[in-house]
């Protein structure tokens, strides 16, 4: 790395930009601000970090490069630099922030089918640029959540987009990634978190109470859109959508012709799927329109290739 320069300082983490010289193109570096512990915490934060980075395959995530641990113990990321994020940039148009939800959605359905939560999903950490709408950063970072403090506090969380359940320290689920990607898409839409009037943090006791106030309908925003989002932001876990079905929902809202919608109705024609596609079928995974074969488990030889000819090809070239 060379020409490595201070892009940003949050409360946990430094990013510095940089370039990686071996290909010549500019990259992000997160290093974390507090050190891990010790030999044990270093090890695994790099097996969770590695296996989180497997969901940067997804269109919709981050490119994730690298990770490691500094000399002196800082944990620190190397992915794709981005333009910027999507915190402090709304109110933005419903058909926008519908695409959007989709495309998130979609990132966290496939991070939930593998196992992995992310446990932070915030308007900052939906990333964007010239080439990518909308991308889920931070993956390879949920782990230190816990790190920091297994019993979940205030200062571990974003209490903005954080679920009912967590302030209870109950053990993280998918629910929470749903909670939280439905708060962010409401704050983009708003401008401001749901329930929340100004950007300071108010106290557990006030939080909680904010749980019992009903989430109103946006001018300009449909009301079909608000209330897909209300039911992700259920305070029951168990009352809210899966990922995949979030994405579905978001997808079936109808939005008036005109403004900023990618999806309109009808479907244009430019989309992968047929015109005429069977239903969805239960427990798939879908990118965008298109059906996503499961993946082979970790060490099958064969991975499944479309072409049979093709297959045979992949073997001999694999010597099996």
């Amino acid at each position: 790395m060379t020409d490595l320069r201070k892009f940003a300082r949050g409360g946990y983490a430094t990013i510095y930009r940089a370039t990686q010289i071996s290909v010549d193109r500019e990259v992000a570096i997160k290093v974390e601000n507090r050190a891990l512990g010790d030999d044990r915490d270093r090890a695994r934060f790099l097996r969770e970090a590695r296996a989180a980075s497997r969901m940067s395959s997804h269109p919709h995530v981050v490119d994730l490069f690298d990770v490691g641990v500094t000399a002196d113990g800082h944990p620190y990321l190397i992915m794709e630099l981005c333009d910027g994020s999507y915190a402090n940039r709304g109110p933005l148009p419903a058909g926008q922030v519908r695409s959007v939800g989709i495309k998130i959605a979609d990132a966290l359905a496939d991070a939930h089918a593998e196992q992995v939560l992310h446990r932070d999903v915030k308007p900052a950490n939906i990333l964007y640029s010239k080439f990518n709408e909308a991308v889920l950063a931070d993956f390879g970072l949920a782990v230190l959540a816990e790190m920091r403090d297994p019993n979940v506090t205030l200062e571990v969380l974003t209490p903005a987009y954080a679920p009912p359940e967590m302030f209870r320290a109950s053990r993280p689920s998918a629910a929470v990634d749903v909670y939280a990607l439905c708060a962010t898409l409401y704050a983009m839409l708003r401008g401001k978190p749901p329930r929340w009037d100004n950007d300071r943090n108010p106290s557990l006791l006030t939080i909680m109470d904010m749980f019992n106030q009903p989430i109103p309908d946006l001018p300009n925003v449909p009301g079909e859109l608000t209330a897909v989002l209300r039911r992700g932001m259920a305070n029951e876990p168990g009352s809210r959508p899966s990922a995949e079905q979030l994405r579905d929902m978001l997808y079936e809202v109808r939005l008036p012709s005109g403004g900023a919608n990618p999806y309109p109705n009808p479907r244009p024609e430019t989309h992968h799927a047929p015109q005429n596609r069977p239903p969805r079928q239960p427990g798939r995974v879908y990118h965008g329109d298109t059906y996503t074969p499961p993946r082979p488990p970790h060490g099958d030889p064969h991975p499944t290739v479309p072409n049979p000819g093709f297959r045979s090809w992949f073997r001999r070239l694999m010597g099996s």
